[in-house]
């Protein structure tokens, strides 16, 4: 298993044959922020660190507190003058409409008196789409969504239904309302596709040149693959745990197998528990990315802050799972 020192040895040498320096991210003023959104999840993903246990605890939300939006606003104060990277993300967003709505509200009531917040992203599997349009694109409109992150881990839907595991009358399950949705969200948004390599999905350089015919054929130019996530002690034995240790694809495999003539690398970027290899394929522009859970409990414990989390319930946190909690910040 390979950790964020072994990444970091390969990007020096990446960047030492290619010439291309490395990006330093989320250093400075720069500051992840999650408004947290809970919910039952139209999904059930195999693989889903939301299921991680640390610590023994387990993450439960009972819905959102009284005065959340106010309070979610203090939070987006609390950074001060640092560039908020607001990451709408936890469970999945867009089953969540209301919620995004107060986000949407506490948004614009920080930017009147200061607050810096971009960029916007949002994680997700497209499902409430389907049955929410009009509501949905509404409110990313009134957040301004710079782009939405859909995820997607095969390209075909019985595979990506054996890892994502969607629930009993989902639609999205199916490539042709998968497609119908993105290629219509393309006409509003910027999308990036996103695939997280493990044994069973996709797993090899000739699966990554399939997945990205498939994104192609919508018309998507921008995709990201990640490695599952590393971990050691900071994360409890339990089925999702033994599942990602045993379906585990090494990024660096999959970087090796790459075609060169078909790969270009353009860029090399390094956060404080990421790596981030970027590539040119064709007309497309690829991520292949890793994260060593470890290194990013380190940081969220150490001395720095790099990230904040505010949960549902009105508990502002440093760390996942409602770790590092915040208090007298109001």
């Amino acid at each position: 298993m390979n950790f964020y020192s072994d990444y970091n040895d390969l990007a020096q040498r990446l960047s030492a044959d290619s010439g291309i320096e490395i990006t330093y991210k989320g250093t400075g003023k720069y500051l992840s922020f999650t408004p947290y959104i809970y919910n039952d999840c139209s999904a059930s993903c195999r693989f889903c660190s939301e299921k991680l246990i640390r610590k023994g605890q387990v993450m439960v939300c009972e819905g959102i507190c009284d005065g959340y939006e106010k309070m979610l606003e203090d939070a987006l104060k609390y950074t001060g003058d640092r560039q908020i990277f607001l990451s709408l993300s936890g469970k999945e967003p867009s089953e969540s409409p209301e919620h995004l709505e107060l986000i949407a509200e506490a948004v614009k009531n920080a930017e009147e008196v200061g607050s810096n917040i971009k960029p916007r992203i949002m994680y997700s599997n497209l499902s409430g789409f389907v049955n929410n349009w009009d509501r949905l694109t509404k409110v990313i409109k009134d957040l301004n969504v710079t782009r939405i992150e859909c995820s997607r881990h095969f390209y075909e839907e019985d595979v990506n239904q054996n890892i994502v595991q969607f629930k009993d009358g989902v639609a999205i399950r199916e490539n042709a309302v998968f497609a119908d949705v993105v290629q219509r969200l393309q006409k509003i948004l910027p999308l990036k596709m996103v695939c997280v390599f493990q044994k069973g999905g996709v797993e090899n350089a000739e699966h990554v040149k399939k997945y990205l015919d498939f994104a192609r054929s919508m018309g998507i130019t921008e995709v990201v693959f990640r490695e599952l996530s590393v971990f050691s002690d900071g994360v409890d034995r339990g089925p999702v745990q033994q599942y990602i240790t045993d379906s585990r694809i090494e990024l660096m495999d999959i970087l090796e197998g790459l075609s060169k003539e078909e790969f270009k690398i353009a860029g090399i970027n390094k956060g404080y528990y990421y790596f981030s290899f970027e590539y040119n394929y064709k007309d497309m522009s690829v991520s292949f990315e890793m994260s060593d859970y470890e290194e990013m409990i380190k940081k969220h414990t150490g001395s720095d802050l790099h990230k904040l989390i505010f949960y549902p319930n009105g508990k502002l946190c440093r760390d996942w799972n409602m770790q590092g909690e915040i208090s007298n910040w109001r």
